[in-house]
């Protein structure tokens, strides 16, 4: 009989358009404003420009022309791009905008700008290095005329003192989490189908449940088939939204390919089962209470990043508890954690928040059908 209820209830379901809309085309269709809205900042590698720089030479600094030669040879380290002229065209080129500084070389190194800004910090910094470590070579030929020529072999080597690390192999882009969030709010919108579920066992609320009722098999067993239907729905909905985003628009999940889907069947299963605790509450219609469920998911899909992709962070900062009790940003925080992280950690402590909420809503759910009785059908 088990089999039989999910065969029917599966058909009604994939019937059921209000349904497939809400789980399926509005996911995707939200999917794809995000990827044309967002699609240009994502995966964009930003490109460091060399820095317009002038060098007026009045007298002959070979170390520092050196050192200008050098930032500015062409390639991926080109730091500055060097023009060396006199006094006037240096002041022209500034005024005009066309460099972002001015390099006077005499006795002393200085340097001349328009306008604070990144470049110029940078120029800055650049130049008081330079003279730090020229301060520092001339007091120790004073005290060591001998060490001059050991320094200034030290200070021709490369020296490395930073080495580049990968902290994450995952999409570390800011505007996945607006995908993560879209992902958490498709899971919990299968409430739609396990709302449905709950109305058509319940007699006062439609004519079908009146005559479900009235039949022989246990409502436990009706209502595990029904659920099982709606979880298959729903998981199948959850599969195509990821592939159309994952395949079509090529948003990147990561390649922990059996984690995700581990999620995506926890996230149905939590979905399905809070539409049914919430159908099974009251005597409301089915109409209100899906009007009900999606400003409740609204409002919990706001706190995940849906709209705005830093505020579960602004959230953590002033009331972390918040973020462990809504089940969107425990989902989206799953499905960031499992995409930034090597580690599962953070991943398997969200998959049993998940669980657990899911638990409540089974269990409460299953009671509150169970107890409903009715005078006459």
């Amino acid at each position: 009989m088990f089999f039989h209820i999910y065969k029917y209830r599966l058909k009604g379901l994939v019937r059921n358009w209000q349904g497939l809309f809400w789980t399926l085309a509005f996911p995707m269709i939200l999917g794809t404003l995000f990827f044309v809205t967002f699609g240009n900042f994502m995966n964009r590698e930003e490109k460091l420009q060399a820095i317009p720089v002038a060098a007026v030479m009045e007298n002959q600094n070979s170390y520092f022309k050196e050192l200008l030669d050098e930032l500015s040879k062409p390639g991926a380290d080109q730091i500055m791009n060097i023009q060396y002229t006199n006094e006037d065209a240096a002041g022209k080129l500034l005024s005009d905008g066309d460099v972002d500084g001015v390099f006077y070389v005499s006795d002393t190194v200085q340097l001349m700008v328009k306008k604070t800004g990144i470049n110029q910090s940078i120029l800055s910094s650049l130049l008081d290095s330079y003279l730090q470590a020229e301060n520092m070579i001339k007091k120790a030929i004073k005290l060591n005329p001998a060490s001059a020529e050991i320094i200034m072999k030290n200070l021709n080597e490369d020296v490395t003192v930073n080495k580049e690390i990968t902290l994450s192999s995952g999409n570390q882009d800011a505007m996945m989490q607006y995908f993560y969030a879209l992902l958490a709010m498709a899971c919990l919108y299968g409430c739609f189908l396990g709302l449905y579920n709950a109305g058509y066992i319940q007699a006062n609320l439609t004519t079908l449940a009146a005559r479900k009722m009235t039949s022989p098999v246990h409502r436990m067993t009706m209502i595990m088939g029904e659920f099982a239907a709606a979880v298959s729905v729903q998981f199948c909905s959850l599969l195509i939204l990821m592939g159309y985003l994952r395949f079509i628009l090529g948003v990147d999940f990561g390649n922990k390919i059996p984690a995700i889907l581990l999620l995506a069947f926890v996230g149905t299963l939590l979905g399905v089962s809070m539409g049914f605790f919430a159908g099974c509450i009251g005597r409301t219609s089915l109409s209100v209470k899906t009007g009900i469920m999606i400003a409740l998911n609204m409002f919990l899909c706001f706190f995940s990043g849906l709209f705005i992709n830093t505020i579960k962070n602004d959230v953590e900062q002033v009331c972390p508890i918040i973020n462990r009790i809504n089940p969107a940003v425990v989902l989206s925080d799953a499905f960031y954690a499992l995409d930034i992280y090597d580690t599962y950690d953070r991943y398997f402590k969200n998959i049993i928040i998940l669980l657990i909420f899911t638990a409540i809503f089974c269990i409460g759910g299953f009671l509150l059908a169970r107890r409903k009785k009715y005078a006459s059908l």
